[in-house]
């Protein structure tokens, strides 16, 4: 491969934030034109030597046969070789029992073909005219599931055996391979990586780095660091190989420093027309001065647009706005007002445009594309900001339902359990007369453009007037939220309307003129009114995914069954054979009473044979070949 076609490439690899150990590895040998990224099985023993033993043998297997067989044979061929080494290997040392990897490989056929092969989660992108695209499917039981249509995609998000693989290399000795092949053109980009990139980046965030970035060192050092910003909760790792012959740059990038120039030197227009669009007067910056909010808030973001149009990045851009999201959040507040600051930011910017479109037109074009990206960037970073509350959200309801199933019912004090019930003394005439006070304050001040937050505060308001013993919140959710499917996207609008109503609900009180001691009293109840409808809500939850767990739990138990049964009638086959080829033989020699014993034994063997093939759930027709019943399960009837 001569040095003007071989592509450039980098990796970075990282334990992660939770894991001490790093099991993934990965291979950049531009000399082969190999590529690889191995993810060790986590929770098995030794799947750092599983991984690192695949990339070995895949390289060496590559290496003695480049040359001898077709590009895709020798990819496929090098991966199963592998797949066997790492399955003997396992089989001959005790601790290392259990053991597998993924991987991913890239293998340069020529100057711009690659043949990829593929087994497990880890995956393939294709960066190529701006745009980031998947190549392979996940080897794991729910995807699996999801493409026989037996799980959606909101099932599959949040089922948990989501990270359980169906193929991996080292789980048998001949693993099976998913192969392809595609053409690039100069400066397309490939990305290699482990599962700890793509469960915890989003694909928008990943497609702005590897688009964004400079060069493959670049962008594989910062996706990384967008996995660990996102969590980081498994290893991970990012192989970034740029194809083909390396495309003129000089142009390019001093276009783009020459945009980031520009912009610096018009900060402080932009920090004017971030006043004039009275940035200062957002929410968000209530606890700030106006000189103040505009150095922070619309000062950050004129630097960070800077550093990441010198930089062709999207990372500073993307830090900027999360720390906004998060600190904004963290005080409770709502999504539409960062969405109103982020529109006034993005006026104030487009006026820069403007006035460096007057000097120079060619530099402004370039000036809003790249202003233009970053701000589509902050806006991701928001929206992971708000999913990862959401998460969050759903994490402690998880918990708080694992502790309310292993505890009793209700304690001597006044708590409220998972069952969204509580056990409270009637409120006392004054406390009703606050409350009602407060319903009639949250009915005038209804916000037509939130229905379901009214809705929510109606039925905390006549659960707060309760006198029994024990108040239920389930019959409440249930009766406002139906019957609804309660996948991720439909979760969100009932959090937000729940937050939202409880936040009403509780100011309205604040804002009465009762006694202290009374609003206090009003405020305990309420509290523990709204808790309990977040431990209904969790109720729905977890009863919209028992059902799929279950028939998912009971489909395993059949399968377990099915292996084992097949494995008693593979052995019993085994043993049948035996006999068969001893009675052949037998015939064979010709000896008269011999023959005649060698009959019977032959004849019995086949009755033998026979009926195990019927235990097995098949048929026997006149010339010996098997037929499908289709009263078994798995031949010509139903599973």
């Amino acid at each position: 491969m001569s040095g003007k076609s071989a592509p450039r490439a980098h990796g970075v690899t990282h334990p992660g934030n939770v894991r001490r150990k790093n099991e993934d590895c990965f291979l950049a040998d531009a000399e082969l034109g190999l590529y690889l990224v191995l993810d060790g099985m986590g929770g098995h023993n030794a799947g750092h030597v599983a991984s690192a033993r695949a990339r070995d043998v895949i390289r060496a297997e590559v290496r003695a046969n480049l040359g001898r067989k077709p590009p895709a044979a020798l990819l496929e061929g090098a991966v199963r070789a592998a797949s066997a080494a790492v399955f003997a290997e396992a089989q001959r040392e005790r601790d290392l029992t259990g053991m597998g990897t993924t991987v991913v490989a890239c293998f340069m056929a020529g100057e711009r073909r690659v043949i990829l092969a593929h087994v497990g989660d880890s995956r393939v992108y294709a960066l190529q005219r701006g745009r980031m695209r998947l190549l392979t499917r996940d080897h794991t039981v729910v995807a699996e599931l999801l493409a026989r249509g037996a799980l959606n995609a909101g099932e599959a998000a949040v089922h948990p055996y989501k990270s359980v693989l169906s193929r991996n290399l080292g789980g048998r000795s001949d693993a099976r391979v998913d192969m392809g092949d595609l053409e690039l053109e100069p400066g397309d980009r490939l990305l290699l990586c482990s599962d700890g990139l793509s469960g915890f980046a989003s694909h928008e965030a990943m497609e702005q780095v590897l688009g964004g970035a400079e060069d493959p060192d670049r962008a594989a050092a910062e996706l990384v660091e967008l996995a660990l910003r996102g969590g980081g909760g498994d290893n991970v790792t990012a192989l970034v190989i740029e194809l083909g012959a390396e495309p003129a740059r000089d142009s390019t990038q001093e276009q783009r420093r020459s945009a980031a120039a520009a912009w610096w030197a018009r900060r402080e227009l932009f920090q004017t027309e971030a006043r004039r669009r009275r940035v200062h007067q957002s929410p968000i910056c209530a606890v700030l001065s106006p000189e103040e909010a505009v150095a922070i808030v619309a000062g950050n973001l004129c630097e960070a647009v800077y550093h990441d149009l010198e930089q062709a990045a999207g990372l500073h851009v993307w830090t900027y706005a999360e720390n906004l999201a998060n600190g904004w959040l963290d005080q409770a507040g709502e999504y539409a007002a960062l969405r109103d600051l982020l529109d006034q930011l993005r006026e104030a910017a487009l006026v820069v445009v403007a006035d460096v479109a007057e000097a120079d037109p060619r530099l402004a074009v370039g000036l809003e594309t790249g202003l233009l990206r970053a701000l589509i960037v902050a806006e991701m970073a928001v929206a992971g900001a708000l999913g990862e509350r959401m998460r969050k959200l759903e994490a402690v309801l998880v918990t708080q339902h694992t502790r309310a199933t292993t505890a009793p019912a209700f304690s001597d004090e006044k708590t409220v359990e998972l069952t969204g019930a509580y056990k409270v003394e009637p409120p006392s005439p004054m406390v009703v007369a606050c409350l009602e006070r407060a319903w009639a304050a949250c009915r005038e001040q209804r916000d037509a453009r939130h229905p379901q937050s009214a809705q929510v505060v109606e039925a905390a308001h006549r659960a707060a007037l309760d006198t029994s013993a024990e108040v239920d919140m389930a019959p409440a959710m249930r009766e406002l939220f139906g019957t609804r499917v309660l996948s991720e996207g439909a979760l969100h609008p009932l959090l937000e309307a729940l937050g939202r109503g409880r936040a009403r609900h509780m100011q309205a009180v604040r804002d009465l003129a009762e006694a202290p001691s009374i609003r206090l009293a009003a405020l305990r109840r309420l509290s523990m009114v709204h808790a309990g409808m977040m431990s209904a809500l969790a109720v729905l939850v977890f009863e919209a995914a028992q059902e799929v767990s279950e028939r998912y739990r009971r489909a395993t138990l059949v399968s377990a069954r099915m292996r084992g049964e097949m494995t008693r009638q593979e052995v019993r086959i085994s043993t049948l054979e035996r006999q068969l080829a001893t009675a052949a033989g037998e015939l064979e020699a010709g000896a008269g009473f011999a023959s005649a014993s060698g009959s019977a034994a032959f004849a019995a063997a086949s009755d033998d044979a026979g009926h195990a093939a019927i235990d097995l759930g098949l048929a026997t027709v006149p010339d010996g070949r098997p037929e499908p019943d289709p009263t078994r399960p798995g031949e010509g009837g139903k599973p």
